[in-house]
């Protein structure tokens, strides 16, 4: 096809029929050719944002760096509900070690005061036998006095000696009186070794001086009293067999920190009565422990001739102020 004038072809023009050309692309600015796309068919970063990814589909996150997690959404985690959580308890107050795993175990507060008592008599022995001898030779000349006045006043109302008339009346007048001032006296020599021992308990050197003053001697005074009538009265049943032995003891027993609170804590007969009572019960295993330790100790130095309570009376004493700050929970000077 040829060409017909005017624009149209002839039917026997063989030339092919040019197709349309497509428009080359325009080359990059930087005049690099761009790297091939990451397999999988992942888009390059954009231009100009190096080293930028785009994000993954949803649901991918991908982990964060190491060292680097962020704190969860706000509200994805709510607060454990109200109280779920007790505070911690206050100060010294944490409560002991569960029983799961025993730990070392405790020695006995009676070996630890018989212990602690005579460490302190060695130490301090000789102020302590040297205030006992004057406490005994006081108390020995007080008692005998009274006795004597008590005796001359029987003999007086009884010339024959045979006990009637006005005679008992006195010998039973005069026993009581002997008997209390017997009891006041030692109670008196007890509160002094209170003192002293209470004293040692608190990091306090012993003074001979110490054990015959008395910072409120009033309450002391009226204690001594109180405990010596207790007494009068407990021994009235002492007669009675294996009674009057056990209610003097049981009643002793009870009243075994009495001097220990007025002394120590300044509280008035009536009320250290009844602490003394209160702390006994309270611990009533260690105290009858303790209790029979003691009379056994002063039992064993009454036996020698009645020297040997120069030294039992003290240890005992000071082991039993040692057991009372103890019990209490207060601590000991070493």
């Amino acid at each position: 096809m040829s060409e017909i004038p005017g624009g149209d072809r002839r039917d026997d023009d063989q030339r092919p029929v040019p197709l349309d050309t497509p428009v080359p692309p325009a080359e990059p600015s930087s005049g690099t050719v761009p790297a091939p796309p990451p397999a999988g068919g992942a888009s390059p970063p954009p231009a100009g944002q190096p080293g930028a990814y785009p994000p993954p589909p949803a649901g991918q996150y991908p982990p964060p760096p190491a060292g680097q997690y962020p704190p969860p959404p706000a509200g994805q985690y709510p607060p454990p509900p109200a109280g779920q959580y007790p505070p911690p308890p206050p100060a010294g107050q944490y409560p002991p070690p569960g029983g799961g795993y025993p730990g070392a175990v405790q020695p006995s507060p009676i070996g630890e005061a018989m212990s602690y008592g005579w460490g302190k008599f060695t130490t301090n022995g000789g102020v302590f036998v040297a205030a006992a001898l004057i406490w005994v030779v006081v108390a020995a000349v007080a008692v005998s006095l009274v006795g004597l006045v008590f005796g001359g006043l029987a003999g007086v109302t009884d010339p024959d000696g045979d006990g009637s008339g006005l005679a008992g009346v006195g010998l039973s007048f005069g026993w009581i009186v002997v008997n209390a001032v017997f009891w006041l006296a030692a109670y008196l020599v007890q509160a002094a070794f209170v003192r002293v021992s209470l004293n040692l308990t608190y990091g306090r050197p012993a003074r001979l001086a110490d054990f015959f003053s008395f910072e409120r001697p009033g309450p002391v005074v009226l204690t001594a009293l109180l405990l010596a009538g207790v007494n009068l009265v407990v021994s009235l049943v002492s007669w009675i067999p294996l009674i009057g032995w056990l209610l003097p003891a049981a009643v002793n027993f009870l009243l075994l920190f009495t001097l220990w609170f007025v002394i120590d804590k300044d509280l008035s007969p009536v009320d250290a009565l009844r602490s003394s009572v209160q702390l006994v019960t309270a611990n009533l295993g260690t105290t009858i422990l303790f209790y029979l330790l003691g009379f056994l100790v002063l039992a064993a130095g009454a036996a020698l001739c009645g020297v040997g309570l120069l030294i039992a009376l003290p240890v005992v004493l000071v082991a039993t102020s040692y057991l009372y700050r103890r019990l209490l929970g207060e601590p000991i000077a070493p």
